[in-house]
């Protein structure tokens, strides 16, 4: 993978860290409509789905979720 390729990845990945299920998954689908970094959008939309479901479990738990 070229050195530009990697920029996109890794910042991908810190956006998807930053902001999960929004943005990770937009940054996802924006990186596998690219012909040479299919495989790449999928790790970062895999990785964002898994870490939204952990920050939302982990915020459930420790009772930060907004309660009517």
């Amino acid at each position: 993978m070229s050195e530009h390729k990697n920029r996109w990845f890794y910042g991908a990945l810190a956006i998807a860290i930053l902001n999960p299920v929004f943005a990770g998954l937009i940054m996802g689908m924006l990186l596998m409509r690219e012909p040479e970094m299919k495989r790449e959008g999928a790790i970062v939309m895999i990785f964002s789905l898994i870490w939204g479901a952990i920050a939302l479990l982990l915020a459930a738990k420790y009772g930060l979720l907004m309660k009517p």
